[in-house]
């Protein structure tokens, strides 16, 4: 039986450990002991005495074992809860240390690759910097100078790179290949030949230089006759063009042809074009911005001749006015790039670019006034030769880029 809290009770045993043991699996330690004593207890059938231990206690908070059982299961399940969410915790406190610990390496790291990027990659090696140099020093454009050394970074290693002249080598290799060279175009006659271009590019000097050297040409091979050619102009605008290409055309025992308009080059061509084997057609030179004048002109060519057309351009003009100079003559369809006053520039490096960018070849280099001799068919070996700066392998390059 168990007692009302805080009431004495008593219990018998035959001493004061069998007593405890009891009362502690009554009521674990929620009791105390108040007082002991001795009785004395007849045996079952009343024979003899026995002495006992009388032990009175009070209850201080009274549960049963079973109540006791569901306490401790309590407890013990809110120390397991208490557990899990210290070990979630210290789990998170360890991820977020590893985590800082990582990115202090990742951090570190950063800075070792920044590090070798500065002192030891080739982003900034000194022989990729003389590179830019040299391209910057021959007016090549910013996005051909970026091309060569992108191409430079993927080609070499470290170690490659520190031998200057191999690097060179291949960069001239690299700058003639992104040059190309018109070839001559196979006509039936009459091969028809267009100059246009800016004013005061040479365009009348370039067309009396290429007639010139067609005679040349044929006179050299004794099989040949002498061409039959046409000069015609349409250059209404300048002082004095038509005299000059007259005085030229007087050398060559030719007439110079006026045309102002497309009836009167159709005209012009349809008498000729059973009699000769060239025509070649002079024309004004506008600014490139002048679209009004380069409209008309555009329409005055217009006849259909099947003609090969040619821009031509001075060596020395700058890169944003050569840019703009391409583009606003594309309306003409030119196929090819006539470059004059080579003689007149030092870096070159404008041209290739502005040619590589937009695709052009480029078909003849002239490099003086002397008509016939200061004209010739453009090749590679001559553009990389005037390159500035650069130590050029005239051997190599002409093994590698010369006619064969």
């Amino acid at each position: 039986m168990f007692g009302e809290k805080g009431t004495v009770q008593k219990i018998e045993g035959k001493d004061l450990a069998e007593c405890r043991d009891k009362l502690n699996k009554m009521y674990g330690i929620n009791y105390e002991i108040v007082n002991t004593g001795n009785d004395f207890k007849r045996s079952l059938f009343g024979f003899r005495e026995r002495a006992v231990v009388v032990v009175y206690y009070i209850v201080r908070n009274q549960f049963t074992m079973e109540e006791q059982a569901k306490k401790r299961e309590d407890e013990n399940a809110q120390f397991e809860r208490n557990r899990q969410e210290l070990l979630l915790k210290n789990q998170n406190i360890m991820m977020k240390s590893e985590l800082e610990k990582l990115s202090e390496k990742i951090d570190s790291m950063t800075d070792i690759i920044s590090s070798v990027n500065v002192h030891g990659s080739s982003e900034n090696h000194p022989t990729i910097e003389r590179i830019e140099e040299l391209l910057a020093q021959n007016e090549f454009t910013h996005s051909y100078i970026k091309m060569i050394c992108e191409k430079v970074r993927s080609t070499f290693s470290l170690e490659q790179l520190e031998d200057f002249n191999l690097v060179e080598r291949y960069v001239v290799d690299w700058i003639g290949e992104t040059i190309q060279v018109a070839k001559e175009p196979i006509r039936r006659p009459p091969h028809v030949f267009i100059i246009v271009g800016p004013t005061g590019v040479g365009k009348t000097t370039t067309i009396a230089k290429i007639s010139a050297n067609k005679i040349l040409d044929a006179k050299k091979n004794k099989n040949a006759n002498d061409p039959e050619f046409c000069i015609i102009t349409t250059d209404t605008m300048r002082v004095g063009a038509e005299e000059q290409l007259n005085k030229f055309a007087q050398v060559l025992g030719k007439n110079v042809l006026k045309a102002e308009t497309a009836e009167h080059i159709k005209t012009i061509y349809e008498e000729y074009k059973n009699h000769v084997d060239y025509m070649f057609i002079d024309t004004s030179g506008y600014s490139p911005n002048d679209s009004t004048h380069i409209s008309e002109m555009k329409n005055v060519l217009s006849v259909d001749m099947n003609s090969d057309v040619y821009l031509a351009v001075c060596a020395s003009t700058k890169v944003s006015d050569l840019q703009n100079i391409f583009r606003n003559y594309e309306p003409f369809a030119y196929e090819s790039v006539i470059v004059t006053k080579f003689d007149e520039t030092t870096q070159i490096g404008n041209i290739i670019s502005v040619l590589w960018e937009k695709h052009k070849a480029i078909s003849f280099i002239t490099d003086g006034q002397h008509v016939p001799r200061n004209i010739k068919k453009a090749n590679k070996v001559d553009i990389l030769k005037n390159l500035s700066g650069f130590n050029i392998d005239r051997i190599h390059i002409e093994d590698k880029f010369g006619e064969k």
